[in-house]
């Protein structure tokens, strides 16, 4: 299987066809990837298995007899850990702390996960994991996946850009000629000859180009100007042993447009006022047999609470305060990924009390913060 190529043979054109097209593509894709300062190592998607080594006897001959301590609900508890313990075909609930419920994967950076499957082979849900730091697979909070024996299909690798892209296609057309020994080709030779006054002569060119990491092709070298102008022969990183590693956590975006209703939640609490006016809700000055109510569903919206006590209605002042406690809130979203809130009025029906009417007043963004932004002060 072709693997971190940055051009395939497919994309040669006529010169796809020739039995050098593969390793020329090889070759190209190489060659740019050092000369470029090694920071497009192009994609490849492997389907690689991982044991972990917490379970000794890997699922295997004894492990039906292999019993782990856990804590459960404060106390601890003997769990079988051939797959059929106390929670049915899987070793744990993931909560994204325990090291069990995170699998770091062998390739970088991780660009995208195409399947998992669990030790017999079923299909992991993908809302049962996400991907950090584009390289650990972690158990989102509830999941019952172990990280023990499971196979997954994933991409990695960093693509590299059109313009290099562009330059491989070509070098990669100029090393195909070069193997067949066409004229044509238009890669730089060692050996000069020079006919001059009826004098005949060769020179060995002293190829200055090579030294600078450039190929001595305008369109390939003005790419590798670009990405590497300084020559560099590896990508530059920085590794300080006073800085503390974290896991980075990038949240997906929020699902309904920006407004000023949004509500971000704090360990405090999260806290807004709602005027009548802005959100639509002047009706409640006339009609009191509304009921209003604060409901939070999450990214996937496949989990949705009541938040109690959370709305008041004031309407000599004709606004609604809300107020939504940490716990609740987080206990619905998790603390990764926004949400959205819905304020909402009900009351039986003026016509059929057996019947109940609903008005849905605002829809909005809602997210966890564990700190206040800090605005910069500037001092003249």
């Amino acid at each position: 299987m072709a693997s971190n190529l940055w051009v395939t043979a497919e994309e040669l054109g006529s010169y796809g066809d020739s039995t050098y097209a593969y390793d020329a593509c090889k070759t190209a894709s190489y060659l740019l990837w050092g000369m470029s300062g090694r920071k497009y190592s192009g994609t490849t998607t492997v389907t690689e298995k991982y044991i972990s080594s917490y379970d000794p006897y890997l699922r295997m001959g004894a492990s039906a007899k292999n019993y782990q301590p856990v804590l459960v609900d404060g106390h601890v508890e003997n769990v079988r850990s051939d797959g059929f313990g106390r929670f049915g075909e899987h070793d744990f609930m993931g909560d994204g702390t325990s090291s069990t419920s995170r699998l770091r994967l062998r390739g970088r950076k991780v660009i995208k996960i195409h399947n998992m499957r669990d030790q017999f082979g079923k299909i992991i849900s993908p809302s049962k994991y996400y991907l950090s730091e584009h390289s650990t697979i972690i158990a989102t909070p509830g999941a019952n996946w172990s990280s023990s024996n499971v196979e997954v299909t994933y991409t990695y690798g960093t693509p590299p850009p059109t313009a290099g892209k562009a330059a491989a296609r070509i070098l990669a057309i100029e090393l195909v000629k070069l193997y067949e020994g066409d004229d044509t080709c238009a890669l730089p030779q060692r050996v000069t000859s020079v006919s001059r006054q009826g004098v005949s002569y060769t020179l060995l060119d002293s190829q200055d180009f090579i030294d600078e990491l450039r190929t001595g092709i305008y369109a390939i070298d003005l790419f590798l100007k670009t990405s590497n102008p300084d020559r560099a022969r590896a990508r530059a990183r920085v590794f300080s042993p006073d800085v503390p590693k974290a896991r980075r956590i990038t949240p997906h975006s929020l699902l309904l447009t920006p407004t000023a209703s949004d509500l971000q939640v704090f360990p405090t609490g999260g806290s807004l006022t709602l005027y009548f006016d802005e959100i639509g809700g002047d009706f409640l000055l006339t009609q009191d047999t509304w009921t209003i109510f604060m409901s939070v569903s999450d990214y996937t919206e496949a989990k949705t609470a009541v938040i109690a006590n959370a709305v008041t209605l004031d309407v000599g002042a004709e606004l609604i305060s809300l107020y939504a406690p940490y716990q609740d809130v987080y206990d619905v979203l998790g603390i990764r990924d926004p949400g959205t809130y819905e304020i909402y009025c009900t009351r039986p029906s003026p016509t059929n009390s057996a019947v109940e009417e609903v008005v849905t007043i605002l829809s909005a963004n809602i997210s966890i913060s564990l700190a206040t932004r800090v605005e910069p002060i500037y001092t003249p």
